[in-house]
C-alpha cells in the first residue's frame, strides 16, 4: 500500500505539471481534462491514504497537502462556469506545490487519530481551510506575475481579489469551526495557541484587503503587497507553526 501511495502522488504531480504545461501553450482543453484526470487519480490517493492510516487521513500535513487536488479541480469548474474565469492552469500550479510538498514528507503510515481529531467539526473545518488557502495560493501567484508582467497587473489582481472574495468566506468558517471544535475537545473557544493566533492574524489581513474597494489602477501598487503579506501568514499558519518542532502548539504536525 505505501508503494502505491507514492506512486499515486507521483502521477498527481505528473498530471498537474502536464495541466498548468497545457494551459501555459494556451490549450484550454487539453488542460482541462489533464485536471479532471488529476481529480480522479486524487481520489484514488484519497481513499489509499485511508485504507493505510486506518482513519480519515486528514491528520498530518502530509495528508493535508495531498487533499488539495481533491477541492481545487472543483473549484476550476466553478470558477469557469459560475464566475467565468478560466484559471485551470494557476490551480493546477497550486496543485503541483502541494503534491510536491507531500512527497517530501514520511507517509507516517501508523497515524491514527488522537481523542481530539473525533470530532464531526474535523473534516468540514480541513476542508474549509485547504478549499481558502488553495484559492489564495492562487491569488498571490497572479499578484506575483503581475509584478513582472505590468501590462497584466490590473487583470490579474483583479481576478486575485475575486479569488480573496471567493476564499474568505471558507477561511471564516475554518476559523469559527475551529474554535467550537477547541471548545468541544479542550474546554475553551480560544487558547491563545500560536497557530489560532497566526490564523486570527492571516484572517484579519485579508478582511483589511476586502474592505479596501476594487482594485483599479491607482490603488495596484499598495494592494499588492497587503495580498502578499496575507498570504504570507497563511504560509506561516499552515507551514511554519506546524513544521518547526521548536514552536510549541496544540496543532503541531512535527511529531
Amino acid at each position: 500500500m505505501s508503494v502505491l501511495v507514492y506512486v499515486l502522488e507521483g502521477l498527481c504531480l505528473l498530471l498537474c505539471l502536464l495541466s498548468a504545461g497545457a494551459a501555459v501553450l494556451a490549450k484550454p482543453y487539453a488542460a482541462r481534462r489533464l485536471f479532471d484526470a488529476v481529480w480522479l487519480v486524487s481520489l484514488l490517493l484519497l481513499v489509499a491514504d485511508g485504507v493505510l492510516a486506518q482513519a480519515l487521513p486528514f491528520g498530518n500535513m502530509r495528508h493535508v497537502l495531498a487533499f488539495f487536488p481533491v477541492v481545487m479541480v472543483p473549484a476550476a469548474y466553478y470558477l469557469r462556469r459560475r464566475r467565468q474565469m478560466e484559471l485551470t492552469g494557476w490551480l493546477a500550479w497550486a496543485s503541483a506545490l502541494a503534491m510536491a510538498g507531500a512527497l517530501c514528507m514520511p507517509l507516517q503510515a501508523s497515524w491514527r487519530q488522537m481523542p481530539a481529531l473525533q470530532s464531526p467539526w474535523f473534516v468540514p473545518h480541513v476542508t474549509s481551510y485547504v478549499i481558502s488557502y488553495g484559492l489564495l495560493a492562487v491569488a498571490a501567484m497572479l499578484v506575483l506575475v503581475s509584478c513582472v508582467r505590468p501590462a497584466r497587473m490590473v487583470p490579474h489582481v483583479a481576478a486575485a481579489d475575486a479569488l480573496v472574495y471567493l476564499a474568505f468566506p471558507f477561511m471564516t468558517f475554518g476559523l469559527g469551526s475551529g474554535a467550537l471544535w477547541a471548545d468541544a475537545a479542550w474546554g475553551g473557544y480560544w487558547a491563545w495557541d500560536i497557530k489560532e493566533v497566526w490564523s486570527l492574524l492571516s484572517w484579519s489581513l485579508y478582511i483589511i484587503y476586502l474592505h479596501l474597494g476594487s482594485p483599479r489602477r491607482d490603488n495596484v501598487s499598495w494592494r499588492r503587497p497587503l495580498l502578499l503579506l496575507g498570504f504570507l501568514a497563511v504560509l506561516i499558519t499552515f507551514l511554519v507553526v506546524n513544521l518547526l518542532p521548536k514552536l510549541e502548539s496544540m496543532h503541531s504536525y512535527a511529531q
